[in-house]
């Protein structure tokens, strides 16, 4: 009689497992304070859906950019709230800021630059920083 009980409590408890629901998948593939990244030899593109997040983060972009290169930048910040202030930040081989951009409430921004070739103006790191940001932030970065 125990072991019948036992192997009915054990089918009892998988058919439980098994009909157990999980969370919701998120409708535009973002989790909430977990920033998408992808960086390969063409692109590098950040997207975050933040609420009340705080964030500092530096990468390192794979793609190395020449005078040949053509570059586009897109920023869109949809969705912001609050009075946090939110940056980005290009930074250059040798550690120089050249270019950034700061985060006060929603926008659109695209840019498509040839570069020179005085390598200053190359992106090799990018810094990205906000406080208590909320909203959803799309930085893209890509090579032609």
């Amino acid at each position: 009689m125990k072991q019948v009980r036992s192997r009915f409590l054990l089918v009892i408890g998988i058919l439980i497992g098994w009909n157990c629901v999980g969370p919701e998948d998120p409708i535009d593939g973002l989790l909430d304070d977990l920033p998408a990244i992808v960086n390969t030899a063409d692109a590098f593109t950040f997207n975050l859906k933040g609420h009340n997040f705080s964030f500092e983060e530096e990468y390192t972009i794979s793609m190395k950019p020449d005078s040949n290169s053509v570059l586009t930048t897109s920023l869109i910040v949809t969705n912001w709230t609050g009075n946090d202030t939110s940056r980005i930040f290009m930074i250059n081989s040798g550690d120089t800021t050249y270019a950034w951009f700061q985060i006060t409430g929603n926008l659109t921004y695209t840019s498509t630059d040839s570069l020179s070739t005085d390598t200053r103006y190359y992106p090799t790191k990018l810094l990205f920083e906000g406080s208590n940001f909320s909203g959803t932030m799309q930085f893209s970065l890509f090579k032609k």
